[in-house]
């Protein structure tokens, strides 16, 4: 079609490769639109054609993708990794970053007593960068992570008498303060919610009563971290508790903050007071969820299943996060065959 004009400005549209592109000139003039559509023309031959593209910047490439990724489950780590490259990189073209630099910025970390797990985050946030990078069609860097000899550490869960130990040291009856109370109140009702359905902390705090369904029995919740919705079926106890605690609180918030909207992911102190009075000092929130991970695969589940509840983009995420315990699991059953009594019969034998 060539240009055309829409209202006050020109415009270009052309089809190229079986592909219909349009672009505004933004102006009055055709020949500024005459030279937006030879510009255009001309970069689809160049990158299409002739395989160029353009340089981008390492800090452009990520100041890009964190623009689109604000709504991302993970800003916050890639905003942290964003920050780590350009504390160590200059502002070079980001094809021009060879893999001895990036081994380089590596022993710098470890200087720093970073974890090879962290570092090993980071380095996939990297990797959406210049993924994103290429979609965008700018050169990008060759480059190979080496590999990561990560040792995965044994999973802590929590076992019945330690849940028992803290349910107790959360037990409002023990205490007059009606300030306390309420204080314990919330928190023993966040430890259910957590060990019964598999929430994370923030997914707790955060949680609304227009999602909570008593009718069914079920919680709708929307995964910011994977952007998914689920539905969790509630316990019996966790059903119990949801209806005692709309009794006594009102709002739109199941767990409201002192000074309006929903409680504070951070502010717990609470619970992690009741862990250590229990004398459960290597215990965290999110150990919560992985009681209730393991208690599902321990009693058989499938752990399709438990990727779905735990709120998992990918089953291999929960793969590798419960691989050895699900393997500890099987080897502790096969075993326990040897002590089941089983007398042999030989055939022609009455």
């Amino acid at each position: 079609m060539g240009i055309f004009r829409r209202g006050k400005y020109w415009h270009v549209k052309f089809r190229f490769n079986k592909r219909t592109y349009t672009k505004s000139s933004r102006s009055t003039l055709k020949k500024d639109a005459l030279d937006l559509e030879r510009q255009m023309r001309q970069k689809l031959i160049d990158t299409l054609i002739l395989g160029r593209r353009e340089h981008i910047t390492l800090y452009a490439a990520c100041d890009a993708l964190l623009s689109i990724s604000k709504e991302s489950g993970a800003y916050g780590t890639l905003v942290t990794a964003t920050k780590r490259f350009k504390d160590y990189f200059c502002d070079i073209y980001l094809d021009k970053i060879t893999n001895r630099d990036l081994c380089c910025w590596m022993a710098h970390e470890r200087q720093r007593v970073v974890k090879d797990v962290t570092i090993r985050l980071w380095s996939m946030q990297f990797n959406k960068i210049c993924r994103y990078a290429k979609r965008l069609d700018y050169y990008t860097p060759a480059y190979e992570w080496p590999n990561w000899h990560i040792k995965d550490k044994p999973i802590r869960y929590l076992t019945d008498d330690e849940e028992l130990r803290i349910l107790h040291e959360l037990d409002t009856s023990r205490v007059k303060d009606p300030r306390l109370k309420r204080t314990r109140q919330a928190a023993s009702d966040i430890f259910i919610l957590m060990i019964d359905a598999g929430f994370r902390i923030g997914e707790a705090c955060t949680l609304r009563w227009s999602n909570v369904d008593f009718v069914n029995g079920v919680i709708y919740l929307y995964r910011s971290k994977v952007s998914n919705d689920d539905y969790i079926p509630m316990t019996n106890r966790l059903l119990h508790t949801l209806r005692n605690r709309r009794k006594d609180v009102v709002g739109e918030y199941v767990f409201p903050g002192r000074y309006g909207g929903h409680r504070s992911v951070n502010k717990n102190r609470a619970l992690t007071t009741a862990f250590i009075r229990a004398g459960l000092t290597d215990i965290s929130p999110h150990c919560l969820r992985r009681t209730f991970a393991t208690r599902l695969l321990s009693r058989g589940a499938a752990i399709t299943d438990v990727q779905h509840l735990l709120g998992h983009a990918s089953v291999k995420t929960t793969e590798r996060a419960y691989a050895a315990f699900v393997r500890n699991e099987r080897f502790m059953k096969t075993i326990e065959l040897l002590d089941q009594p089983n007398q042999p019969t030989l055939k022609g034998l009455t």
